[in-house]
């Protein structure tokens, strides 16, 4: 029984890290694209969205997930986290992707996240693209971004331009675990500075 369970697991964790690698999503992609495109917006504008607040120091996980709230930025809907900034200067928020678990849970792939930063008044700031790199000795990807100045608020939402994250994985072939990105995932966010 064991060695089945090995055998399971192996061919769950190739089939994810195989195939076209423009093809969107990874382990349940379009049940999670049928998802947002059929989800009812949670708001009209941004200054309706609900903030959690961000403690400077402390990382907030959140997992993305096809039952998140659903909003609509520049004509492109995404699920996200929302998040308000303690004040301060020379502000660096830190964005961490990381895999949830591929065979057990069904909503087990990467979210690579674009980040949005907005004003007092909930005007856009800025829209971040960070570049991911993997993190040493874990699975996932980490990026820094500075906050700009005036930014009170940020979102967390899917990128537009990523096909995936890839991290050293010594049971792979390759020696690379390749997990393309889909609408949800796991998400850590810290805020850094005084």
């Amino acid at each position: 029984m064991k060695h089945l369970l090995s055998i399971f697991v192996a061919m769950a964790l190739s089939g994810c890290a195989s195939g076209p690698l423009d093809a969107p999503g990874t382990f349940l992609p379009p049940q999670h694209d049928r998802a947002l495109a059929s989800a009812v917006l949670c708001c009209k504008s941004y200054s309706d969205i609900r903030y959690a607040p961000l403690t400077r120091g402390k990382t907030s996980d959140v997992l993305i997930l096809p039952t998140s709230p659903v909003f609509e930025f520049d004509g492109r809907r995404s699920f996200f986290a929302a998040f308000e900034l303690a004040g301060g200067v020379n502000r660096i928020l830190t964005v961490t992707t990381k895999p949830v678990n591929l065979v057990w849970n069904p909503d087990g792939h990467v979210m690579v996240p674009s980040v949005e930063f907005l004003d007092h008044g909930h005007k856009k700031i800025e829209l971040a693209r960070p570049q991911y790199a993997p993190q040493r000795g874990e699975s996932g990807a980490q990026a820094f971004l500075k906050v700009p100045d005036g930014a009170r608020y940020v979102i967390v939402l899917s990128g537009t331009q990523a096909s995936g994250i890839s991290w050293p994985d010594s049971d792979q072939r390759s020696g690379q675990l390749f997990i393309r990105s889909g609408p949800t995932g796991k998400i850590g966010v810290l805020l850094l500075g005084g």
